[in-house]
């Protein structure tokens, strides 16, 4: 991928993310990995996006729709995954059921392939003078207080409010990484930290919620409470 300088670079980053997402889903050949890693694109791409959006806001937002659309088609697959990791990890089985596999991923990406070519024109090419420079602070802003106010409250939508904002500081972090000093913070590895172990609380969370559906899950928190 091409090295992000200027506005329209990260347009064109974007779009290439996208079209990496459909590229998985039409040609792996593994269901789990193909959603994995396209969900992950799409992710970046949706994070470049929301940094392009003072320069074209009504485009910008048409195309995350598009983008958020995909991903939550996606996500029952990807949350079936997760819970059999989240299981695993702590001793117990997943759910077993592979909902979500009447999706027809080859024809999602296809469609995705076709978005990225929009989404890569979408920054204008008179950008103000160090516009990527105040994305960078107004995203970093943005993900510290959602942070506060998760840790202030915590709770399902605060923490997925949380971690959005910093995977969207995160990702325009590294998308930025061969042009910005050296030393200079937000710094990406703390960042995808915080993200990750973010993430894995949710995964529990879902598998917490799964196991309180069932006579035979509450009896063993039950046991596991007394």
């Amino acid at each position: 991928m091409r090295p992000v300088a200027e506005a329209k670079d990260l347009a064109l980053a974007a779009g290439a993310h996208a079209r990496a997402a459909g590229r998985l889903l039409v040609s792996e050949k593994d269901q789990v990995k193909a959603v994995h890693l396209a969900r992950r694109h799409i992710k970046r791409a949706r994070s470049l996006l929301r940094a392009l959006r003072p320069l074209a806001k009504r485009a910008v937002e048409r195309e995350n729709g598009f983008l958020r659309a995909f991903a939550h088609t996606l996500a029952p697959l990807r949350d079936i995954h997760a819970l059999e990791e989240a299981a695993r990890a702590v001793g117990a089985r997943g759910p077993g059921a592979q909902r979500g596999e009447r999706v027809d991923l080859a024809a999602l990406g296809r469609a995705l392939q076709r978005q990225a070519r929009v989404i890569a024109r979408l920054a204008p090419a008179d950008a103000p003078k160090h516009y990527l420079a105040r994305s960078v602070a107004r995203a970093y802003g943005k993900a510290r207080r959602a942070y506060r106010s998760y840790e202030a409250t915590p709770a399902e939508e605060s923490l997925h409010d949380a971690r959005k904002r910093i995977k969207d500081c995160l990702h325009l972090v590294e998308a930025l990484d061969e042009v910005r000093p050296p030393g200079a913070l937000p710094k990406a590895g703390k960042l995808d930290r915080i993200g990750e172990l973010m993430g894995a609380i949710r995964d529990l969370d879902l598998l917490s919620r799964r196991i309180e559906r069932t006579e035979a899950g509450r009896a063993k928190l039950a046991r596991i409470a007394a």
